[in-house]
């Protein structure tokens, strides 16, 4: 039943070489991800069609993979969250307001402000005229409400920092002109600090297209409108993050296609690993859980918890830990509970060790198989909290939650293939720093 708050809401907007995927033993045989893609294509056959969105991973502990549309009639741009863990292309239109200040679910709180980029779709001559539509749409667990009473297709442009480009046409998004967020007033008179300007000024969700009974996609879904265009041949998509940057607050690049697999992205094997279709409202990608290690010593995770979200669109990896089992975490990783309840490095974030990894093994789809993803803790750092001689991660134990969020992005090379239900992972984070997508590298589906 809708509560009032949600009542309130609705009412203001009207609206993948040898067995690859199974084991390998590095001492014998080396990987190269070119060679794979020269092995598993025919220099004859054509590259599948595919649509390239450049990503960046900005430095900041409110930071999520995105990528930068260009605001039309400006050399301006806004950041767009690009989301594994939803479906739907949305932005914030011309005077669409920010809500919040409500303490629970579903209420309207106190506080309004104008969102800021915004996308204004008018000054673009190519964009077609808003068609009505009622937009409404909920994440992370009814902790924001989305709404709008429009959609538009354009001519949009989306960069990343390293001087990535692309141009698509026709692609449509829905107009948002309520965001409303659970998010107490701290100041107590509606002050715009930094948390509340960090919300989402737009998501383009990259989960899978549903039509069933237990759920139907909302939409705008980019994957599936391309599909159905015919721009791409299958409901397939692969992403990357180039190399670690030199400064700790420097941002990460990468980039994600639709329609194919570019394997030059990524070394070792790629392999497909155990995952879970969605039943029923669940929405996103599901994974066997791994083996979580850190310098060979392994962490003990909640027995219970089985499967793991993989979430480019939240900030913080979480490694299920059971109430009381804190204090062994940390024993084994080395890290410290900061005063504030943060996981953190013992020194300050220069210290952390680039040969420090959080290790994950994940079994394969076929049995006895395996991938290795080793994400370092360096990584893991994005911002500095002021707590003198510590270094806080974006990483946390949690009890009943696994989620694979953007800092286990920057290392692990992912692709998904929606119509045969596989999940593919490989070591990622070895591409050149702004290189695009290789098109003699890119096949349709996961090998």
């Amino acid at each position: 039943m809708l509560t009032q708050g949600v009542l309130a809401l609705f009412a203001a907007s009207p609206a993948l070489a040898a067995t690859i995927g199974g084991r390998y033993d590095s001492s014998v045989l080396k990987y190269s991800s070119r060679a794979i893609a020269r092995t598993v294509r025919n220099c004859n056959t054509p590259a599948p069609p595919t649509v390239y969105f450049p990503l960046n991973f900005r430095y900041g502990s409110d930071q999520k993979i995105t990528t930068d549309l260009v605001i039309p009639g400006t050399n301006k741009t806004m950041p767009v969250c690009f989301d594994q863990g939803s479906e739907d292309f949305w932005v914030a239109e011309p005077g669409a307001v920010l809500n919040w200040g409500a303490q629970y679910a579903g209420q309207v709180g106190p506080c309004n402000t104008s969102m800021s980029p915004v996308y204004d779709y008018s000054a673009s001559p190519d964009a077609t005229e808003p068609a009505p539509y009622d937009y409404f749409n909920v994440y992370g667990g009814s902790s924001k409400y989305v709404l709008g009473n429009a959609t538009v297709d354009d001519t949009m442009v989306f960069t990343s920092v390293a001087g990535q480009q692309s141009t698509i046409a026709g692609i449509r998004t829905a107009l948002t002109n309520l965001v409303s967020v659970r998010l107490e007033d701290e100041s107590g008179h509606c002050e715009v600090t930094e948390r509340v300007s960090n919300y989402d000024v737009g998501i383009l969700g990259t989960a899978p297209f549903q039509i069933g009974p237990g759920h139907i996609t909302n939409g705008p879904h980019v994957r599936q409108q391309f599909l159905e265009q015919g721009t791409i041949k299958a409901a397939v998509q692969s992403m990357w993050m180039d190399e670690r940057p030199h400064g700790i607050e420097d941002t990460y690049t990468g980039g994600a296609i639709f329609g194919g697999i570019d394997l030059s992205k990524f070394t070792g094997p790629l392999v497909k690993v155990k995952s879970f279709p969605n039943v029923g409202d669940t929405v996103g990608y599901r994974v066997a859980k791994p083996i979580f290690s850190v310098q060979g010593k392994q962490i003990t995770t909640q027995s219970d918890v089985t499967r793991c979200f993989i979430d480019s669109g939240t900030r913080n990896d979480a490694i299920p830990i059971a109430f009381g089992q804190e204090e062994e975490f940390y024993k084994v990783t080395g890290l410290v509970e900061s005063p504030t309840y943060q996981a953190s490095w013992p020194g300050p974030c220069e210290s952390v060790p680039s040969n420090i990894t959080i290790d994950m093994r994940f079994p394969g789809k076929a049995n006895g198989t395996f991938v290795d993803i080793k994400v370092p803790l360096k990584n893991y750092v994005r911002a500095d909290n002021g707590e003198e001689g510590l270094c806080r991660l974006n990483l946390y134990p949690s009890a009943g939650d696994c989620t694979l969020a953007a800092p286990f992005s920057t290392a692990a090379f992912f692709a998904a293939d929606d119509e045969n239900d596989e999940v593919a992972f490989a070591q990622g984070g070895i591409s050149k720093r702004g290189s695009g997508p290789d098109k003699d590298s890119i096949v349709l589906r996961i090998p």
